[in-house]
């Protein structure tokens, strides 16, 4: 984004100046093997930007067409493709929708049509027709179009199974984004920690940053850091209100007035304070559609950008009459309380400084409302106020807690304890003072009481043996011991163990958000085995486990993830970054989120570099400190030692009964499920340097690992329109190629990798090579066994191994390629199948909720399934949950009339 948006141009693409991000480019590089790429946000979000880059950065033919108002005509936009297509194949100018599509196929090779501005015609007989041609056009043929809203195309036609999407949440700046924009682009270097204040007061929106740097660039540098950390980003509001909310009808307007004092905004709310009914939701609905709200599918509601919320706060607050203004904030605090959203309604109680509402309506909801991540609005408490008054005092201590201050938290609930007579609140203060105790550096507590609690299992594996910690917690962990669990197994060096327990803790996102956000975190820091630099799918879930952790009150997830997203950028300027957050941490007394990022700093620095020459030992002496000896003694093998000495440091080997942790499992693995990865002993294989056609080979010789595949059939897959002789010789120059990167100290050569025999090759014929399909089909056949035999605890055992290894279709990266489509549907139709038989499996077993769980996975991996919509429903009505059935059955519903297909009785 460099406020160039507004700027006409020519037909062709604009300028491709200002900051090029990567991520984004190679995202939409996805479009070659997809026929649709879509990319909708709001104004100012650098939508164009995007666009003029990736089409600066393809060399395939491309046509660019810029969407007017007159476009809504079909004739005219047909006519406007038509002439540059015709320019650009040096043909005849087609006079209609299906002679332009004939045109296009005469390319020969992939054909790019790049629309920006759609939202111009949408609705009308033009995007109707758009969707047309790109139907009636051969698959050489892809589309990229932007816009602020969405095409209304029919996404659930089989030519649409392949959609790229980059939405606003994409679009936002990380923090490494936003240094390289003013550094390279601007040519203004910002301060770390004013680059951390920015970012997050302007959450990441293109035109914000573009509009500070236009507003601070001749202020001094005391204004221009005063500017970063203004909340209301004020500089902004302008081009928000003349650009981005133009358009908006006076009812639209009203409700984003409204909806500003929720954190999730939902019809039933808006209806409540409007006195309607039913009122709200079409109006919601095409908010959401022009990408003013985002939807947010864990809670059920829609969420507003934090700058144009606080625009209209405070446009609500200085434009209504005082009593009116009184009446609303009332009335939304009695809906929030109403709806259990305690947090939210103590928030508007804070920002208005009612102080006895606010301690009635904590002493009437109790320990609800001091749930995790719910009391941050007790950073607005006058000073002296926590310290005398016992209900506040424990709302203080909750909020020190989630932001990572343990020993501040302790000294908090200590205080509460001295002065409480309310033995409700007593109970509650003894509960954060243990919880605050067992985390907290010893050096910033007074000798701790008598604890009331045994030590969660995730602070055991860090001090001692995470291997018996683990084995201690049981084969099907559940809730907080699955997130221990999984990290207690990779303290102990086996990521197999770890990885599908991570996996699951994941997945429970609407049971235990905060678990399931760090095991996010820690899945794509280590899924791929080296976690540095982050992969773009890594940085993406870090990325959205910072968002979250943001919404939902997780302070300390939130300022962790962040970090770490800066320190394994792959930047150099990313470690600066990292080190700023990391003296936050030490500022606020945050010592594990100041340890933690330490450790990402060093790995990211690799040989144990960091902020100083013995950055490893640093870190261990931090671990130390925190009495986390497990953390320690990793650290302490970070440490940069001589090539001839292999012995691992003493004092880690006694940790770990005799041995380094080192990951299980055999020397070989090869994973398609999620994208094809590889794993050679106790490392993964770098692909990076493999030319395309050579990763196709491998991936087609991994969809058969361990069974020969024909060289004729792979030659012919690849090179069709080669002669014989030819097609085998690329053929031959690609196996080479792999065997250079698939080598090990043993098989200098690659060739135990890559096995010719007669005709045909194999990948890693060695039995002790390990497969996830093999796998997969494997416990399918043990769960048939099983179930045969009457064995339901080892069918249930068998097909949750299937479940959980199944990570996403196999070999997504290829795209729709025909030798893969039939295998990537079986596997993907066989996992939801094995989901829906767990459920039933564990249903029988007596266990109704982790039934739900296994059932809601099915719908996840098919979400096409009528057994698995209908299923889900009966458990959910089984085991309850009404309610929650009747949002299903809504949501089955929606999809169903999504497909076109009216849905039976019941």
């Amino acid at each position: 984004m460099t406020g160039r948006e507004d700027v006409p141009h020519g037909p062709g693409p604009p300028c491709a100046d200002g900051l090029v991000r990567e991520r984004l480019v190679r995202r939409l590089d996805a479009v070659l093997s997809a026929r649709l790429g879509l990319v909708v946000a709001p104004h100012g979000t650098g939508k164009t930007t995007l666009l003029a880059h990736w089409a600066a950065h393809r060399q395939e033919p491309l046509v660019w067409h810029r969407v007017d108002p007159a476009d809504a005509h079909p004739e005219r936009l047909l006519a406007g493709l038509a002439g540059e297509v015709a320019t650009l194949l040096n043909g005849p100018e087609p006079r209609g929708t299906a002679e332009l599509a004939s045109l296009a196929a005469r390319a020969g090779r992939p054909l790019l049509i790049v629309l920006d501005d759609v939202h111009l015609i949408a609705g009308t007989p033009a995007e109707t027709e758009l969707e047309r041609l790109l139907l009636l056009s051969p698959p050489n043929v892809h589309l990229l179009a932007a816009g602020r809203r969405a095409p209304s195309f029919n996404l659930a036609r089989p030519e649409f199974s392949s959609v790229v999407l980059v939405d606003g949440d994409d679009l936002r700046f990380r923090v490494d984004e936003a240094d390289a924009l003013f550094r390279d682009a601007y040519g203004r270097p910002l301060e770390p920690a004013q680059l951390l204040d920015l970012v997050r007061t302007t959450d990441g929106w293109a035109a914000a940053l573009h509009l500070y740097h236009l507003h601070a660039m001749n202020r001094s540098p005391v204004e221009r850091h005063r500017a970063a950390c203004t909340a209301g980003a004020h500089y902004a509001w302008d081009y928000l209100r003349h650009h981005v909310l133009e358009d908006l009808s006076a009812q639209e307007h009203e409700l984003l007035q409204l909806a500003s004092m929720f954190d999730v905004v939902t019809p039933r709310r808006c209806d409540g304070l409007l006195g309607t009914a039913g009122a709200a939701s079409p109006v919601l609905h095409e908010l959401g559609r022009r990408s003013l709200l985002s939807a947010d599918d864990v809670v059920g509601g829609l969420r507003m950008p934090e700058v144009v919320r606080r625009f209209f706060a405070e446009e609500l607050r200085d434009g209504t009459e005082f009593d009116r203004y009184a009446v609303l904030r009332g009335r939304a605090v009695s809906l929030l309380e109403r709806d259990g959203d305690l947090g939210n309604a103590l928030e508007l109680l804070a920002a208005d400084s009612r102080w006895d509402e606010a301690r009635r309506l904590l002493e009437r909801s109790g320990a609800a409302a001091l749930a995790p991540g719910s009391c941050g609005w007790a950073e607005r408490l006058p000073a002296g106020m926590a310290g005398t008054d016992s209900w506040f005092g424990l709302a203080d201590a909750r909020r020190l807690f989630d932001d990572g201050r343990f020993g501040a938290a302790h000294a908090a609930a200590c205080r509460v304890l001295e002065q409480s007579e309310d033995r409700v609140g007593a109970e509650l203060a003894v509960q954060l003072r243990d919880r605050s105790a067992v985390w907290a550096s010893p050096g910033r507590i007074s000798a701790p009481a008598a604890q009331t609690e045994q030590e969660p299992a995730l602070r055991t594996a860090t001090r001692r043996d995470p291997a018996a910690v683990a084995r201690a917690l049981g084969p099907d962990p559940h809730g907080v011991d699955l997130l221990a669990a999984g990290i207690a197994w990779l303290l102990a060096g086996d990521r197999r163990a770890a990885l599908p327990l991570l996996r699951r803790c994941a997945q429970h996102l609407e049971q235990d958000r905060l678990s399931a956000l760090a095991a996010q975190l820690v899945l794509a820091l280590f899924e791929s085995g080296e976690p540095s630099p982050a992969t773009d799918a890594a940085s993406g879930e870090m990325e959205a486990v910072h968002r979250h952790a943001r919404c939902d009150g997780f302070s300390w997830l939130a300022r962790l993830s962040e970090g770490m997203l800066a320190a394994l950028s792959g930047d150099p300027a990313g470690s600066e970054l990292a080190e700023a957050v990391v003296r936050e941490c030490e500022r606020r007394g945050d010592d594990w989120g100041a340890a933690l990022l330490h450790a990402a700093t060093v790995l990211a620095g690799g040989r144990g570099g960091g902020f100083c020459e013995d950055g490893a030992a640093v870190l261990a002496g931090r671990f130390r400190a925190l009495h986390a000896d497990v953390l320690a003694a990793w650290a302490t093998t970070l440490a940069p030692r001589p090539a001839a000495v292999g012995d691992p440091p003493p004092g880690a080997r006694a940790l770990t009964g005799g041995a380094l942790p080192v990951p299980g499992g055999p020397a070989v693995e090869v994973a398609c499920f999620g994208g094809l990865a590889v794993r050679l002993g106790t490392g993964p294989v770098d692909l990076g340097a493999v030319r395309p056609r050579a990763r196709t080979v491998l991936r087609l010789l991994a969809l058969h690992s361990g069974r020969p595949v024909h060289r004729e059939w792979l030659a012919g897959i690849l090179w069709e329109d080669l002669e014989g002789p030819r097609a085998l010789h690329n053929l031959q120059v690609c196996i080479s190629a792999l065997r250079a990167v698939l080598h090990t100290p043993e098989d200098r050569d690659g060739r135990r990798a890559i096995v010719r025999q007669g005709n045909s090759y194999v990948l890693f014929p060695d039995p002790g090579s390990w497969c996830d399909l093999a796998e997969f089909d494997r416990f399918l056949h043990e769960a048939g066994a099983a179930r045969r035999r009457g064995d339901l605890a080892q069918a249930e055992a068998a097909l949750q191994g299937a479940v959980e290894l199944y990570s996403g279709d196999v070999l997504p990266e290829e795209g729709p390629a025909d030798w893969l489509l039939e295998t990537r549907d079986r596997y993907r139709l066989r996992a939801a199948q094995a989901a829906g038989a767990l459920a039933r499996t564990r249903s029988s077993l007596g266990r109704g909720e982790a039934a739900v769980a296994a059932a809601v996975r099915s719908v996840e991996i098919n979400p096409w399934s009528d057994d698995s919509w209908r299923l889900l429903i009966e458990l959910l009505r089984d085991t309850g949950e009404v309610a929650e059935a009747e949002r299903t059955r809504r949501r089955y519903r929606h999809m169903l009339d999504s497909l076109g297909i009216v849905p039976g009785p019941g």
